[in-house]
């Protein structure tokens, strides 16, 4: 597992990397497009939850020391999402080979639309109520829309990580 993390580890600074320097800088309908959030979910759905969750813990933690955001709340969103796509994973329902062609977009999309929700909801938990600003429902849409545009991609090299990793660790 250790080898899994190191991996894991890696493509998530790749991931943060391209969320601080392009994804950030591109608003659509003002909205910027999450993808430390589709990151735990793609991981997720690999079935591993220990990984997804750690996926989730360390996307979130990278980007909230880089943003203005509540420190540790991106955290938050990403190992719940990435619990509840490891749920999903273990039960076979997003696998890329064995499910239907649109299941994985659905689910990436169901996380997209969810995220923000579960970001601006914790922020009030947290005392932090500036994260309104905005339409919540434009970043709901305009997230699922992206996520279901970028799950297959984003997916398949969760799924070759976790399982050059486990191949590696027989």
């Amino acid at each position: 597992m250790t080898q899994a993390r190191a991996l894991i580890t890696l493509v998530t600074l790749v991931v943060v990397g391209v969320q601080l320097a392009v994804f950030t800088h591109w608003r659509f309908a003002g909205v910027v497009v999450m993808l430390v959030w589709l990151w735990p979910v793609a991981v997720g759905l690999t079935g591993l939850t220990s990984l997804a969750m750690f996926a989730g813990l360390l996307t979130g933690i990278l980007f909230d020391a880089q943003s203005a955001t509540p420190f540790g709340l991106s955290a938050l969103v990403g190992i719940l999402l990435a619990y509840i796509a490891s749920r999903l994973g273990k039960e076979g329902v997003g696998d890329l080979d064995s499910a239907a062609l649109w299941v994985t977009p659905a689910i990436a999309a169901g996380a997209g639309f969810l995220a923000p929700l579960l970001f601006v909801f914790s922020g009030v938990f947290a005392l932090n109520f500036s994260l309104w600003r905005g339409s919540l429902l434009n970043s709901m849409v305009v997230n699922a829309l992206a996520f279901l545009l970028l799950a297959r991609p984003v997916t398949r090299v969760a799924f070759a990580v976790s399982t050059s990793a486990m191949r590696a660790r027989r």
